[in-house]
């Protein structure tokens, strides 16, 4: 239980994340610049936090010529997800790419821990964990939905490409989730995983950077008197949530390590919403959101109920 508890603690961080950087990105040129600060503060982070634990940033060179190649791409298809997030939400709208993320999300890790791929435990996808990522998957949809007085769906024509790219950023970030989990037990270590992959992410970022060329200043957005120092500490949640991931998943598995952080982080952008933290817009939280959370809370028991009721 506790690892579920932690896991939600996780997911609480993620809203303050995004409420973080999208203040950074108010204060820089363009998206791209913002997450390259974002992965570069992380990785400092995860520097101090890994020598301060392991007492090397490095690895055996065995490791990189006997380990399969894919154990070190988690970076790649976070920074996939997370650039390709930012070009669909002024497509489809937050609501589409939530729900088509967190759908994709779930199934891919279902199917991950079914057939134990990438090398992770076998986890069955029996009737119980079927039926409580269901009903995840819908309580989020009502916690999402609840939250406004008319839904704005996208009514513009838009290319079917671009629902099949919200899907595809569930898919990445499910792979980040169990192969960053594999690489924590190959380096006995998940705040070295986490280094690696921000590490790998970062130069990937640097790279998109240099071949899109964009502008590099800094501004004062209007309506403000000054850039707040807290802008710049976004990479530091994300290389918490990075870590503890990569911590829960080879524990209790992909699929239920996605799901509780989504139960936290639907929790935190209610927090968020309710309290305007962070310069948020303040959103007064309806009796559908918390209903859906509640029901979401449910959904993760369901999952787990063999084991709480063995």
């Amino acid at each position: 239980m506790i690892y579920m508890v932690l896991g939600v603690a996780i997911g609480v961080l993620m809203p303050s994340q995004s409420a973080i950087n999208n203040r950074l990105r108010n204060a820089v040129s363009t998206p791209w610049v913002m997450a390259v600060i974002s992965f570069l503060v992380g990785t400092v982070c995860l520097v101090f936090l890994t020598w301060a634990t392991v007492g090397t940033m490095g690895f055996e060179l065995g490791n990189f010529i006997t380990q399969p190649w894919w154990i070190w791409s988690g970076g790649v298809f976070g920074v996939i997800g997370m650039t390709t997030n930012v070009l669909l939400l002024p497509v489809i709208g937050a609501l589409y790419s939530t729900m088509l993320n967190l759908t994709a999300q779930v199934i891919t890790t279902m199917i991950i821990d079914h057939l134990g791929l990438f090398g992770v435990d076998r986890y069955p996808a029996d009737g119980w964990r079927v039926t409580g990522a269901v009903l995840v998957m819908l309580a989020a949809a009502l916690a999402v939905v609840g939250g406004r007085r008319r839904p704005q769906l996208n009514t513009q024509p838009t290319s079917k490409a671009w629902y099949l790219a919200g899907l595809g950023i569930g898919v990445c970030f499910g792979l980040q989730v169990a192969i960053n989990g594999q690489l924590t037990l190959v380096l006995d270590s998940a705040v070295h995983s986490a280094f690696i992959s921000f590490l790998v992410g970062t130069l990937v970022l640097i790279a998109v950077v240099v071949l899109t060329r964009p502008s590099l200043r800094l501004r004062v957005p209007e309506g403000v008197t000054h850039n707040p120092w807290w802008m710049w500490l976004g990479g530091i949640l994300g290389a918490l949530y990075v870590t503890g991931v990569a911590f829960l998943s080879p524990l209790i598995g992909s699929a239920v390590t996605v799901v509780v952080v989504q139960v936290g982080l639907i929790s935190g952008s209610l927090l968020v919403d309710q309290f305007g933290l962070l310069s948020a817009p303040k959103r007064a939280v309806r009796p559908l959101q918390v209903i859906g959370l509640l029901l979401m809370i449910g959904g993760v028991f369901v999952m787990n109920a063999p084991k709480i009721f063995a």
